[in-house]
């Protein structure tokens, strides 16, 4: 019985997975954005903001991957694991405003 889900986690996990799945595809979408010739850096500091950013891009896409994957194993859904999914979601939400503000600054140098 132990091992048995109950409909509400249930949801939750389907819930989690899918949104996973729809950041891990719109990341992927973002770090090809941010590969193209319009994100090129033309300063100093753009270069560097621009390593960071591809860097914590790639880390935050594996650690989706892997979040992923745990929840298609024989899991019971937990707070700890919630917890874990929402703290993913708020890298998530902060790569893509860090993204979107350097951007708009390499839109404005070319």
């Amino acid at each position: 019985m132990k091992n048995q889900t109950t409909p509400k986690e249930s949801r939750n996990h389907q819930t989690h997975t899918l949104r996973l799945s729809r950041m891990k595809n719109e990341l992927s979408a973002m770090l090809t954005e941010l590969h193209s010739y319009r994100c090129e850096p033309c300063t100093p500091d753009m270069h560097k903001e621009f390593l960071e950013l591809d860097d914590n891009g790639r880390r935050l896409k594996h650690t989706i991957h892997k979040a992923i994957e745990l929840l298609k194993g024989p899991i019971r859904f937990s707070k700890e694991i919630g917890d874990e999914i929402y703290d993913v979601m708020k890298r998530y939400h902060k790569f893509q405003k860090n993204l979107y503000a350097y951007m708009s600054e390499a839109i404005v140098h070319h």
